[in-house]
């Protein structure tokens, strides 16, 4: 096993560095194209970001006084970025966590303007998941193969992101639970965590983590716009898990395929047949099902 790799496993986060200077400089120039840096809010009231999972709409950037969240694989007009989803350096690392033939399961930005507050309450993603479908005895066990890595690159400086080191691997304590209030998917914000750590990246860098990680996002003020390229992936070497289901594939109609480039209409098509696979998202965190499928495939 790798170091990074072992790194990985055992505090379920790594930080790199991805993007050469003139990589970074280019992902700005188009990022400015798609979100005017100098938008502001009319209404200076601090709003709560919207159920991330449903995604927001470019035309309504920096309407409000919060974070907003983009897909991008599903939006006409974003193809630009697309590139960022296949870079190399990435894909050879979540291959090095993961393994091989990976699939893409969220391509997104997280942005905000100077000046919002953001701030999520703690949970881990499995927001998916019915609350009383939660086993956490089984979906945070350290023994089972969690098929999924979550990437934040970030376009400028950030620590926006919190998380809780080595909480991917056990249940929630009793303070943990205390401070999730008896929820299992979010805790009310502004909380306090005990065994936190704030992520620090610098313009350039990725954090790739485990995403059953205890984590939040939180900001008491955005002091440089916030443009992060938020990804996901799996390998197409075991089942995926529920995070595979965020990306809309009624979207992916043979004429938006058409828009895409070469290299991300071949993605998509092995996305779409990872969904005929796997057409049940209820089936992923159910104990024993990956397992199963693991020994019919070998």
């Amino acid at each position: 096993m790798s170091t990074l790799k072992a790194q990985f496993l055992k505090d379920g986060y790594i930080i790199l560095d991805i993007l050469s200077e003139s990589e970074l400089d280019s992902f700005r120039n188009i990022m400015a194209e798609l979100l005017n840096v100098e938008k502001r809010a009319d209404d200076e009231t601090i709003h709560s970001s919207a159920f991330q999972h449903l995604g927001d709409e470019i035309k309504d950037f920096a309407r409000e006084n919060r974070q907003y969240y983009f897909h991008l694989l599903t939006k006409p007009g974003t193809e630009a970025i697309h590139h960022a989803f296949h870079h190399p350096k990435i894909l050879a690392i979540v291959e090095e966590l993961l393994g091989p033939d990976l699939i893409i399961n969220n391509a997104s930005i997280l942005a905000a303007n100077k000046g919002v507050k953001y701030d999520l309450g703690w949970h881990r993603d499995v927001i998916q998941i019915p609350q009383e479908e939660i086993d956490e005895g089984y979906l945070y066990s350290p023994n089972r193969n969690h098929n999924s890595c979550q990437i934040n690159l970030t376009l400028y400086e950030e620590d926006a992101l919190w998380i809780v080191p080595g909480s991917h691997n056990r249940v929630n304590t009793p303070e943990e639970n205390a401070i999730f209030e008896g929820s299992k998917h979010y805790s009310p914000p502004s909380q306090q965590m005990p065994g936190a750590m704030r992520v620090q990246l610098k313009a350039g860098q990725a954090v790739f983590y485990n995403n059953n990680l205890i984590h939040r996002g939180y900001t008491a003020e955005v002091k440089v716009p916030r443009r992060t390229i938020h990804m996901g992936y799996h390998s197409a070497s075991a089942p995926p898990t529920w995070h595979f289901y965020l990306l809309n594939g009624d979207l992916l109609t043979p004429e938006y395929l058409t828009r895409l480039s070469p290299t991300m209409q071949k993605m998509m098509e092995e996305y779409l047949a990872c969904r005929r696979q796997y057409p049940r998202m209820s089936d992923t965190w159910k104990r024993g099902f990956a397992e199963q499928q693991v020994l019919e495939k070998g």
